[in-house]
């Protein structure tokens, strides 16, 4: 079998030096792209310095159930990631189970003195109700609440539109109450990151722009919302999200091209351009082999061994650090890309035995708030707990398979800003998913137990910092064959990932495979 029908892991397997694309990085960013252009006829070599591609898309056995232990859904937003699965023949399906809950404290100045579940609202987009009078909408805000958040329907559609982050936007047309009870829960659960620190065109791309239109947020939101078909809230693929890793994995080998794992980029250069004819670019990469470095958030570490390949066009999609560092010698101001490390997300996964969890008393699962402003102290340390097995069918049917009836596996999330990163205690785990479920757990319900540290994988961009990267990718791509893709110029979400590298390799394969 040639290395180009294979994943290799040395850089001596690789049996060809020139190649027409090289794509740096392994990540969702970077299987796509390489998956564009070996679909364009292109020789591609994908190289990844950590041992497996997919980057944040990882999965692992619990319980004896496929489990997506990095991202499991996306979001249905525009028509990259449906066309990508219908192309690859995979079927996108919706969770099961209802809508989710927030787990909030005591509306202020209520007569409640508990923190108590309350499900989304049914028509809302990243916690923002498209009718912030709505029944359900002032059970969560109060009436006070409810009524500020009315007001965006009379306010100038100019109130909050130069807001440049998520937190002063929600807050400026829909009030404190509405960024803080249904809006920062999503945003903390989702991103890792205060809504302060978020820049509203990545969160919420088109959002300001549809406020102008519309006249008010909510109408922006409703009208969002009428023109959604089928499931309005994440999807994934049928079987977990593993199963796109392995399709475009399977794509891009047998088209002929390679996938070489352990394998970095040490550094680029731009041998040759000629200013008439853009297909004679000439760039140089010098690969590396890699091997792990002591943490597994941390980038590998690149030995001596490598060698150096050239290729006409390279496509850097790997995270942010690496990126940075391969981009420097050539454009210096990219030393102000550097982002600050991000929040540290702890998954702890629990199979139990629980009879009362058959009812699944909280649906898919539930998002806590950030406790932030409440008298009443938070009962639990966790952030989320989704009950996979109501989520997603298939881990129901992996479950039954192997245990028989009864078994469950609940999901719990840790890490805030500003957290310390720390492994949860069995104990812990339990308390809070007691808590939260109204189980009574113990260490005697417990099959199997595992935790996962995903270390700063969910560094956000400020909206200053959003607009360096911005700068940096367009002078970056003004050279021929040159393009950045990736969650650190794009944003987070693998919806907008895939879409932004899907057209930006096929914008860029237009214009430089036209002399060819």
């Amino acid at each position: 079998m040639n290395a180009e029908n294979r994943t290799i892991s040395s850089t001596n397997e690789l049996s060809r030096y020139h190649w027409d694309t090289i794509v740096i990085g392994g990540g969702i960013a970077g299987l796509v792209s390489a998956w564009e252009s070996v679909k364009a006829g292109q020789t591609t070599l994908l190289v990844e310095s950590r041992g497996y591609v997919g980057g944040q898309v990882a999965s692992m056995m619990v319980g004896g159930a496929h489990v997506d232990i990095g991202a499991e859904s996306f979001a249905l937003r525009g028509t990259a990631m449906t066309s990508m699965a219908e192309e690859l023949g995979l079927k996108i399906t919706a969770p099961s189970g209802g809508r989710s809950h927030y787990f909030l404290p005591p509306v202020p100045h209520s007569l409640h003195t508990t923190w108590g579940l309350h499900r989304f609202p049914s028509d809302s987009m990243m916690g923002i109700p498209s009718d912030p009078a709505s029944a359900e909408v002032r059970a969560i805000l109060g009436d006070q609440g409810a009524m500020r958040a009315c007001e965006d329907l009379t306010l100038p559609p100019h109130v909050g539109a130069e807001c440049a982050d998520v937190a002063s936007f929600i807050e400026a047309r829909m009030g404190r109450v509405v960024l803080d009870r249904l809006v920062r829960p999503l945003v903390a659960g989702i991103h890792s990151q205060d809504p302060e620190k978020l820049d509203v065109d990545r969160v919420l791309p088109g959002m300001r722009a549809d406020l102008l239109h519309h006249g008010s947020l909510a109408k922006a939101v409703g009208t969002r919302l009428e023109k959604s078909s089928g499931s309005r809230g994440d999807v994934s693929i049928e079987g977990g999200m593993q199963v796109l890793i392995d399709a475009l994995t399977a794509e891009i080998l047998a088209k002929g091209s390679a996938i070489a794992t352990r394998c970095g980029a040490e550094a680029i250069c731009c041998a040759s351009v000629s200013a008439s004819d853009s297909s004679t670019v000439q760039w140089q990469v010098d690969i590396r082999d890699t091997t792990p470095a002591g943490a597994p958030s941390a980038e590998p570490r690149r030995t001596s061994v490598g060698r150096l390949l050239t290729a006409s066009r390279v496509i850097l999609a790997c995270s942010h650090a690496p990126a940075l560092r391969v981009l420097t010698p050539l454009f210096p101001e990219a030393q102000e890309c550097a982002f600050a490390p991000g929040a540290p997300i702890v998954r702890s996964f629990l199979a139990v035995r629980a009879e009362a969890l058959d009812s699944a008393p909280v649906g898919p699962g539930l998002l806590v708030s950030p406790d932030i402003s409440s008298v009443v102290e938070c009962p639990v340390g966790a952030k989320a707990l989704s009950q996979l097995d109501v989520k997603w069918a298939w881990i129901a049917d992996e479950l039954r398979e192997a245990h028989g009836e009864h078994v469950h596996l609940l999901r719990l999330s840790h890490g805030r800003p500003g957290d310390e990163d720390r492994t949860p205690s069995l104990g812990e785990l339990l308390h809070d998913a007691s808590v939260l479920t109204g189980t009574d757990l113990g260490a005697e319900n417990v099959i199997n137990h595992r935790v996962i540290h995903w270390n700063g994988t969910l560094a956000q961009a400020t909206p200053d910092l959003a607009r360096r990267i911005s700068a940096l990718r367009q002078k970056a791509e003004s050279l021929p064959g040159l393009l950045i893709c990736g969650a650190w110029v794009s944003g987070s979400g693998i919806a907008g990932v895939v879409a932004d590298a899907r057209q930006r390799v096929r914008g860029e394969r237009r214009s430089f495979l036209f002399g060819r």
